[in-house]
């Protein structure tokens, strides 16, 4: 039976023991807390998980349409089922208002219990569904934004997000670094030991990247071999400072798990930043740094190159 918490409010102790009686036999809540009033059920409420929700509408201090009201206002309280018990003779009327407030149903007492029992499990059922559907809705978010074998950002994130802080850092005037990492010799990984090797060796620098990750720094999977970082309100000196973090803990790390046979590898950055002439946008920045990523190949591997300091060579 999954946790679930009644509130059950009424200023008539037998109507709430009917109701605990009815609802107790059937396993439904693990736990039931009672008000007598209004102003009662609020503060158990605000000190309290509550699950689900009966409460009559003619109490003291605070009435149950404003008990309704002040729950379904709070963040936690939007999706709580609400079932109102009355014995008002404007049936029509106080039905209609209840439910305009937020109540899930109503039930005119005396009620009948296997009725009420029946219309309780209705609103469990739709809850659950409700819950399953966040879950799922919450794990699609995630795979959208997700790289599937190392668990980091996907390129499509990384876009938005880089986007999003040029635009930030154009109206805020302040600077943005892009590193854009390749593994070293990864084709003869994969032809030397496999692919399953290969997956190995992207999940483990993955790993060993992402726990050198420090506050406004985003890493994700490129494509392929290669890695991408944002890195925001930096400099030119912390960007350098952050890949040479980075290239230097992977090229310490042993990827095997046989200390006795280690699987070294090493990583070249390419390292541009923003603002600087001629990079306006996203598609520029990694266009940057993907030159000085190239630069960092030819010169030897296992380095970081700067754009800045290639455009300045080339002055």
């Amino acid at each position: 039976m999954a946790e679930r918490t009644l509130l059950l409010v009424d200023d008539s102790a037998l109507i709430r023991q009917l109701v605990r009686k009815t609802v107790s036999g059937a396993g439904i809540f693990s736990s039931i807390l009672e008000a007598e009033d209004g102003e009662k059920a609020l503060e158990i409420f605000l000190k309290n998980k509550i699950d689900f929700i009966i409460t009559d509408v003619m109490l003291p201090k605070v009435n149950g349409y404003e008990l309704i009201t002040a729950v379904k206002e709070s963040e936690t309280g939007q999706d709580i089922p609400i079932i109102v018990i009355s014995a008002s003779r404007k049936e029509v009327v106080d039905k209609i208002k209840g439910l305009n407030m937020g109540a899930s149903d109503y039930v005119i007492k005396p009620f009948d219990g296997r009725e009420l029992l029946a219309r309780i499990t209705v609103f469990i059922k739709l809850q659950d569904l409700q819950s399953e559907l966040k879950e799922k809705n919450a794990l699609l978010e995630k795979m959208s934004m997700t790289d599937e074998l190392t668990g980091l950002y996907n390129r499509r994130y990384f876009y938005d997000h880089i986007n999003m802080q040029i635009a930030l850092a154009k109206r805020h005037t302040y600077v943005i670094g892009c590193l854009l990492i390749d593994i070293d010799h990864f084709k003869n990984i994969n032809d030397t030991y496999g692919h399953d090797v290969g997956d190995k060796v992207l999940k483990g620098a993955a790993n060993i990247m992402k726990g050198k990750m420090r506050g406004g720094e985003v890493l994700a999977r490129f494509g392929g071999e290669e890695f991408i970082v944002c890195l925001i309100k930096t400099s030119h000196d912390g960007a350098v400072s952050a890949a040479e973090r980075m290239r230097k803990a992977v090229e310490d790390a042993n990827l095997s798990n046989d200390a006795n046979n280690p699987l070294k590898v090493t990583i070249s950055i390419g390292v541009a930043i923003y603002p600087q002439q001629g990079l306006e946008n996203s598609d520029d920045i990694i266009k940057a740094a993907d030159k000085v990523l190239y630069c960092a190949k030819k010169g030897g591997r296992n380095r970081t190159a700067i754009y800045s300091e290639m455009v300045s060579s080339l002055a």
